[in-house]
């Protein structure tokens, strides 16, 4: 079910995104690689959280230790590319033949943009290329890096939970992970992970109780040991037979890897004798709010089919390709509601418009011809639901055997047959249809489905719940607004600053979460003193505890705001994350919180009375909830004026940004 509360990832993320498993598109040339050579990001030794930028492979095993391991396997499957897939004995997933001479064991981060990079860029090539063929075997083990990505594990568990549906489906949702991080990264993790699984078509039922009661884990605790135990400390790290390959390295050095442990030789090569440090990038963490979309108008001309009323208070434009399966699904599951509910009862008036992506869907501008062929006998959305029921034959075989599909399905619809092969022959619709495909690419619509909703954007096979949703919008004139995320509440906020300040730091935070303290330690303190109280930043407190990992965390948020009844909020706040490692997960911490309130010279008794009464738990669930909204996920978050930043990030990092903001403020 689409909830207003959901809307804003859907509207302000999803939908005005290209997104991939709801959309066809053409696909990328995997041998365009920027990469830079061996970017890394890297785990926090003695709290320094770097990434490194590793210029040479490395290894720690001879020549004699060429040989690939041997890799048991007891699942698998083929996936549409004609490649096996499946998971270890020990539970990992794998591509290619187990066979294989080489085995590549990739530890990745699913929220590293660098393992991104490398899914993007490197990976492609390797699949299509050493894996296809036999001569490679990918296996893959999770390596969060909790302290630069808090949502990092939680997208290791979804891609477990998916693979409980099957190897193809956990590939399935791993490739979507990383396409797809700048959306899921930053925001209430497990709702866009949900949102794959719907779109993968899983048992949503066993998938979402998997994603909310993080199954699997002590499964991703022990890959980070394991990868611990060989040296890994930063991400993406390899193993080519043993040897290890350290970053998101150039497929020119992928594949100069596996051509020498094929030869029997070693990968390593010497490192140079200083590997600069490159400092985290602000621009990596720092997430704009999203932009709201213009809108766009749209007109019949060179339209495929109108249905409904002209004169309806919404219309839907509709870019479809017959081919794609997305569109299929569209057309199978939302179209017919839509028609039912929305165009029928003269809410909604609709235009099909014709974008056939022939790079990938060969015999689609054929299709729409057929369908075209057959609007002049007044049987279009007849001809319509008749080439997406039947995709499945006439796709992928070429467009004479397509159009001698075509003919079976006019004959069936009782078409004149003679009328409509003129017609096809004639391929009187391509103006119509290459009208329709440059008006679409005018309008950046670059996949299919793709629609405008009173000429605001919408992407991918979406759930009808969502068209119901934007079209009650649209009508109230509010549909624009949903695309942009709205600023947190910060009325009854405690907070310390000066409220016109230029600079506006909202932290959600959990008093029991350890990247939390550390941020209170290493760079809250510093911001308060050189921004804060120099009138710089206004500094806004708000709770996110997480329960379920930190059982004292919701009372400790009490405990600081009973203290701000007595007006010594940010004491208590400061005591709760230096005494931390005192009350952290001890029965007795509601009555450390008493003896806090008491050192601080509180009245005690009025004190415990507020937290033993429960008084502020209405008000930390209501940040609890806001901060969902909002797409909060783990702590610390932050929305610097209105930007989001997420982790226990180093200080410079925080400077840069509130630098950043002061210099815009002051050139305004």
């Amino acid at each position: 079910m689409i909830t207003k509360k959901s809307l804003f990832f859907l509207l302000g993320f999803g939908l005005s995104l290209l997104i991939l498993a709801t959309a066809c598109g053409p696909s990328i040339d995997p041998t365009n690689n920027n990469t830079t050579t061996g970017e890394t990001e890297t785990a926090v030794t003695n709290n320094d959280q770097t990434e490194s930028n590793t210029n040479q492979p490395t290894a720690e095993t001879n020549t004699t230790q060429n040989a690939a391991p041997q890799i048991e396997v007891v699942d698998s499957a083929i996936d549409a590319r004609g490649i096996q897939v499946g998971f270890t004995a020990d539970g990992h997933a794998y591509r290619g033949n187990p066979d294989a001479p080489v085995v590549l064991e990739e530890f990745s981060d699913f929220q590293c943009p660098f393992c991104s990079r490398f899914s993007a860029q490197t990976l492609p090539s390797l699949v299509e290329n050493q894996i296809k063929n036999g001569e490679l075997l990918l296996v893959y083990y999770d390596f969060p890096l909790d302290n630069l990505h808090p949502q990092a594990r939680a997208a290791a568990n979804a891609a477990r939970c998916a693979g409980e549906q099957g190897p193809i489906a956990y590939w399935d949702i791993h490739d979507l992970i990383y396409a797809n991080t700048q959306e899921w990264g930053n925001n209430n993790a497990n709702q866009f992970f949900a949102k794959y699984g719907e779109e993968l078509g899983l048992d949503m039922g066993a998938f979402s109780s998997c994603l909310e009661n993080n199954k699997y884990a002590e499964q991703v605790q022990a890959d980070v040991d394991f990868g611990s135990s060989r040296g890994i400390r930063s991400t993406p790290s390899f193993f080519v037979n043993g040897q290890s390959l350290v970053g998101a390295q150039p497929l020119s050095i992928f594949n100069q890897a596996i051509a020498a442990v094929q030869q029997g030789e070693s990968i390593a090569q010497e490192a140079p004798e200083s590997t600069p440090q490159e400092a985290p990038k602000l621009d990596d963490y720092l997430v704009p709010p999203p932009q709201v979309p213009e809108r766009v108008e749209l007109t019949t001309d060179n339209a495929a089919m109108v249905l409904g009323d002209p004169n309806a208070p919404v219309t839907i434009v509709e870019f479809t390709d017959f081919q794609c399966p997305y569109c299929q699904r569209f057309s199978l599951e939302t179209m017919p509601k839509i028609l039912e509910n929305m165009i029928e009862s003269g809410e909604v008036y609709f235009i099909l418009k014709d974008l056939p992506l022939e790079s990938i869907h060969p015999e689609a501008r054929a299709a729409a011809n057929a369908a075209r062929c057959a609007g002049e006998q007044d049987a279009y959305l007849e001809m319509h639901d008749a080439l997406f029921n039947s995709q499945s034959t006439w796709s992928g075989n070429g467009n004479d055997s397509a159009r001698e599909s075509f003919a079976v399905l006019a004959t069936e619809l009782d078409l004149d047959t003679d009328a409509f092969a003129a017609c096809l022959d004639s391929n009187q619709y391509d103006a119509a249809v290459e009208l329709n495909i440059i008006e679409a690419f005018d309008l950046e619509a670059q996949s299919t489905p793709y629609f405008f909703v009173n000429g605001l954007p919408v992407s991918g096979a979406q759930p009808y719940e969502l068209f119901e949703y934007a079209v009650s919008l649209a009508k109230e004139g509010e549909l624009q607004a949903a695309y942009g995320r709205p600023e947190p509440n910060i009325s009854e906020a405690y907070s310390i600053g000066d409220p016109n300040a230029p600079v506006q730091i909202i932290e959600f935070t959990d008093y029991q979460c350890p990247f939390c303290s550390r941020y209170y330690s290493q760079s809250y303190k510093q911001i308060k003193e050189k921004y804060v109280d120099t009138g710089q930043v206004y500094y806004v407190f708000k709770d996110f505890p997480l329960t379920n990992i930190h059982p004292q965390a919701a009372k400790a948020a009490e405990a600081a705001r009973c203290a701000g009844d007595q007006d010594s909020y940010l004491e208590m706040h400061d005591m709760l994350f230096e005494k931390q490692a005192e009350w952290n997960n001890q029965p007795t911490a509601n009555q450390l919180f008493i003896n806090y309130a008491t050192d601080l010279g509180l009245d005690s008794a009025s004190f415990q009375q507020c937290l033993d009464s429960g008084q502020h738990t209405a008000v930390v669930n209501a940040d609890l909830e806001e901060g969902s909204g909002l797409g909060v996920s783990g702590t610390p978050a932050f929305f610097i004026n209105n930007h989001s930043i997420n982790g226990a990030l180093p200080y410079a990092l925080f400077e840069e940004a509130i630098e950043r903001f002061l210099t815009a403020s002051s050139s305004t």
